[in-house]
């Protein structure tokens, strides 16, 4: 078993690491913003966020800037849900990461809750997909927990909340 600390060794180096070597195994990685990561001979096979799976598990885990890591070797994924060779995984991984910076600094903490301002009024003009991500602000425990529910990514989620927290029409709190 192998552990660290990803505010020592961020994200994308571990990750380099692990699939240049060609390890089998699960990631683990225990920060808000965390979840488990399966490897397979330079691959990523399979990514779980809470309730994501797949491509909306790994975009979740390329917003991590810190946390507790353990990579166990020869952990078998319980499913296949990607199937992305080191230089495509690492290259999807950077991608999001850098999509993730302007959020982060939006949204820094994933504990908080979102909830609606005085501001807003049921006049406010939406399309459907702002009004199904609007509709989980207030049902959700944290930013976290909306994340998990949305039907959109979670990126493409907080990008559809952004303008309205600048604007003043959601909060966190």
């Amino acid at each position: 078993m192998v552990r660290g600390d990803l505010a020592v060794f961020p994200f994308l180096s571990v990750m380099q690491m692990f699939l240049t070597s060609g390890r089998a195994g699960r990631l683990n990685v225990d920060h808000i913003r965390g979840g488990q990561l399966w490897l397979e001979r330079g691959e990523i096979v399979h990514a779980e966020a809470g309730r994501l799976r797949g491509d909306n598990a790994l975009q979740f885990m390329a917003s991590l800037d810190g946390g507790a890591f353990t990579f166990e070797v020869g952990q078998v994924p319980p499913t296949r849900t990607l199937s992305l060779r080191r230089d495509s995984a690492l290259r999807r991984l950077i991608e999001d990461s850098e999509g993730w910076a302007a959020l982060s600094r939006t949204f820094p903490d994933w504990n908080q809750r979102l909830r609606l301002s005085a501001k807003w009024n049921d006049a406010q003009p939406v399309t459907r997909t702002q009004y199904r991500v609007l509709n989980l602000v207030g049902d959700s425990a944290n930013i976290r927990a909306l994340l998990e529910r949305s039907p959109e990514s979670p990126r493409m989620t907080l990008e559809t909340l952004r303008p309205f927290l600048l604007a003043g029409l959601v909060e966190l709190g």
